[in-house]
């Protein structure tokens, strides 16, 4: 390889909103991981409050217009965050127990003293949701995305490849990928941002559902392309799709930036066309048209954040090492994002 190699950036077809909360966030960041994530080490806790996770929420839904509108995604972005690092080296059996704890929390249970504070963070996050009006069906729906679509279907399918370094086909990788970014659960959070939960026979439907899927997968690429440096530096991070096309199609690095970016848009193609073609929910046309705008906000929102927030995240020695990782074991190539 080059010294330096060119990594394309991913542009979408509408216009992205800038958040009056990003930037000012950070008092509420700084007491949330003093007192709930004592259980990381020194090293990764410094490292966690450079990241700048708590802008994540106001990248992603810079439509919201009040504090507590968006303070709970924040909060559920750094946790969710926290979990994906924490636990996906571990073996399955334990990250099988914390998934089902965490649905305990997520669905009413109160953490106990000695457990670890993150599940705190969990049961504010679910209060917060009640108090922005979210019913029970709702909640139930997070909570189930959390630990089925996110932890269960993502993290735990993706763990296996990570510690045996199999390669995955690419169509196994695309539906991993898109549970395990946690976009899942995420687009849920839409719903206590505006006020107003979309019913289930909305959000079971075909075409929403792909929607949402969509959605994931394109973040899931996005990430990818956002991500490669530190990727290529780390043995264990396999599940990328650059890395992917180049294994299974024996082709440059080059070659796979251009043909990774290639699945991408037509995802991206697929997303606007089935956006601009809703069926009719009447009578809740406009707040599903409403959630359609989230999600848009949210995928090109987030690729921002990658490029413009100041994360030190993907920096070298930005990332927190999971308890049974190894961290960067091989050297840095300059990424240039062009």
């Amino acid at each position: 390889m080059n010294k330096e190699l060119n990594v394309p950036k991913p542009v979408y077809p509408w216009t992205t909103l800038q958040s009056p909360f990003a930037g000012m966030l950070n008092a509420e960041e700084t007491i949330w991981y003093d007192q709930d994530y004592q259980f990381l080490s020194k090293d990764a806790m410094a490292k966690y409050k450079k990241m700048r996770l708590i802008d994540v929420g106001p990248f992603m839904i810079p439509a919201a217009t009040e504090k507590a509108r968006i303070l709970h995604a924040t909060r559920f972005a750094i946790y969710m965050t926290v979990t994906d690092d924490y636990v996906e080296l571990l073996p399955v059996k334990e990250i099988a127990a914390f998934r089902d704890r965490i649905f305990e929390v997520m669905m009413g249970d109160t953490p106990r003293p000695e457990e670890k504070g993150i599940l705190r963070q969990m049961q504010t996050n679910r209060k917060e949701w009640i108090a922005l009006g979210m019913p029970d069906f709702w909640l139930e729906r997070m909570a189930k995305n959390y630990k089925y679509r996110f932890v269960n279907d993502g993290i735990m399918e993706e763990s296996p490849y990570k510690i045996s370094k199999d390669i995955p086909p690419i169509p196994l990788f695309h539906l991993i990928r898109a549970n395990s970014i946690g976009m899942i659960p995420f687009v849920d959070l839409i719903c206590p941002t505006t006020g107003f939960a979309l019913p289930d026979y909305i959000y079971k439907h075909t075409v929403m559902q792909r929607i949402i899927m969509l959605q994931s997968i394109i973040v899931a690429l996005q990430n990818d392309f956002a991500t490669i440096g530190k990727e290529l530096a780390i043995e264990s991070e396999i599940f990328n799709i650059i890395t992917l096309l180049q294994h299974h199609h024996k082709i440059s690095f080059d070659e796979a930036c251009t043909e990774g970016m290639r699945i991408h848009d037509e995802f991206v193609d697929e997303f606007v066309t089935l956006s601009n073609h809703l069926p009719d929910f009447s009578p809740y046309q406009k707040e599903t048209e409403e959630f359609i705008f989230y999600i848009k906000q949210m995928i090109s929102g987030l690729n921002d954040w990658y490029y413009k927030s100041g994360t030190k995240r993907y920096l070298p020695d930005g990332f927190a090492v999971p308890p049974n990782g190894k961290g960067e074991t091989m050297d840095r190539i300059d990424i240039k994002h062009v």
